[in-house]
């Protein structure tokens, strides 16, 4: 299995975790579960977006594992609408629910169906050749 595929792989076992944590904070109505949902979201779009980096000619080793680092990559090989939502799911997921704790249950299954699009694009995506 390639690098890519591997990534790819794991932001959708985290994806299917966020979404199962997601099911079990809406029927509790619990808000921590809810925010444990959208950090296993966050990490999913991580793994997402280094499938993408790598199949726009991104070695693994380049691959920046910082926040600073993962958008400058993102803004400099991601098209426009990927990058937008990266950086939605990046304000949203990351930042408004896991950090702020402000985003509702309604918010948080919008944001998820995101992450499912934008996982899926990123799966569409011809590799670059290297």
């Amino acid at each position: 299995m390639s690098e890519e595929q591997l990534h790819l792989e794991d932001a959708k076992k985290l994806y299917r975790k966020a979404v199962e944590e997601f099911e079990i904070a809406r029927e509790k109505n619990d808000r921590v579960f809810l925010c444990d949902a959208c950090a296993k979201g966050w990490l999913s779009a991580i793994e997402a977006t280094y499938a993408l980096l790598l199949k726009r000619g991104v070695k693994e080793e380049e691959l920046h594992r910082t926040d600073w680092g993962r958008r400058y990559m993102v803004h400099r090989y991601a098209e426009k609408e990927l990058e937008l939502y990266y950086f939605s799911l990046r304000d949203n997921l990351h930042i408004e629910c896991y950090y702020e704790r402000s985003l509702d249950f309604d918010e948080v299954q919008i944001r998820l169906n995101d992450l499912k699009y934008y996982i899926e694009k990123i799966e569409e995506l011809e590799e670059v050749r290297r």
